[in-house]
């Protein structure tokens, strides 16, 4: 049974550790993407995002977190499409390596808000898409900070925004962003 409590001990003491704790941390990233298909047809993707956190330890840290995302898709005779989603959430990051590390991996546990607003058309008599959509997701992600200097650092992320919270779902909604972030 000790055996058992130091292993716990070992494995958790570093997860509570408060070296690194009452940082204040600010972030804002960007993500476009563009796919040319034949003639006119395309789809496009912009996203912009920010988000606020508070570190409670060096490896802990509550974030609230802002999404902003615009979506077209013409292919003719099938689809023209606009989408535009914000993703409001509340997310626990887990840093895998503290702060003493220049390059700092981490994992995203969150829930959001989603609200969809969508117009335009499919193809074939098919129904256009919901005009409105509020539902609350999951949020799974992983990215890396890397340190220019103790406050500022280049933030990488990919992100899921699970639809209905359903980890199957993980594949319909991903979104990686380059940002950057402050810590003070």
């Amino acid at each position: 049974m000790r055996f058992f409590r130091v292993i716990i001990i070992l494995i958790f003491v570093p997860f509570v550790s408060f070296a690194g704790d009452g940082v204040f941390e600010v972030s804002a990233g960007i993500a476009y993407s563009r796919s040319n298909y034949t003639g006119d047809n395309f789809s496009w993707s912009k996203r912009i995002g920010a988000s606020f956190g508070y570190h409670l330890s060096q490896f802990s840290e509550i974030e609230l977190a802002f999404q902003d995302v615009y979506t077209v898709t013409q292919i003719a005779g099938f689809e023209n499409t606009t989408f535009h989603d914000q993703v409001y959430s509340i997310n626990w990051v887990q840093s895998l390596l503290p702060k003493s590390f220049a390059i700092q991996p981490y994992v995203k546990l969150g829930v959001g808000q989603l609200n969809r607003d969508a117009t335009g058309t499919y193809g074939f008599g098919v129904a256009s898409p919901p005009t409105l959509v509020d539902s609350v997701t999951a949020i799974l992600g992983a990215g890396l900070r890397i340190y220019i200097t103790r406050t500022f650092a280049i933030r990488a992320e990919a992100a899921s925004y699970l639809t209905g919270g359903s980890i199957s779902t993980w594949k319909d909604n991903v979104a990686t962003t380059v940002g950057l972030s402050y810590l003070f």
